[in-house]
């Protein structure tokens, strides 16, 4: 019988190339937050051309529908107030994610609060 190397991770066996992927979101759970470099691994369908970002002919800039969930909030960790709207509109009217839809007031109470400071009381 051929052996498989596979690599338990709290009781779920992952395939080797897949073993990086489980381990940033064990280390992002435990975290409670999601960093930049856990959702730009080697291997998502994106990140392989670092060439590819914001440079498209559109001019629109991040496309969510174009990412996973985690590149989209890690993307979302660093927007603006205006980009957060952007991609979440984006993201309403194309995929249709829950993940990102149901924190969508989330989002953007983390952006404004970035832009503005804490409250965020207009």
């Amino acid at each position: 019988m051929p052996e498989h190397k596979m690599e338990t991770i709290d009781g779920i066996r992952y395939r080797p190339e897949d073993v990086e992927r489980a381990r940033a979101r064990q280390r992002a759970a435990q975290a409670g937050a999601l960093t930049v470099a856990d959702a730009h691994l080697p291997g998502s369908k994106t990140t392989e051309d670092p060439g590819d970002q914001d440079d498209g002919d559109t001019g629109d800039g991040f496309d969510p529908a174009e990412h996973t969930v985690l590149q989209v909030i890690a993307h979302l960790a660093e927007a603006d107030e205006d980009e957060t709207a952007r991609v979440l509109d984006s993201e309403a009217t194309g995929e249709k994610r829950k993940g990102l839809l149901e924190r969508r007031d989330e989002f953007l109470a983390e952006a404004k609060q970035r832009a503005g400071g804490p409250g965020g009381g207009r």
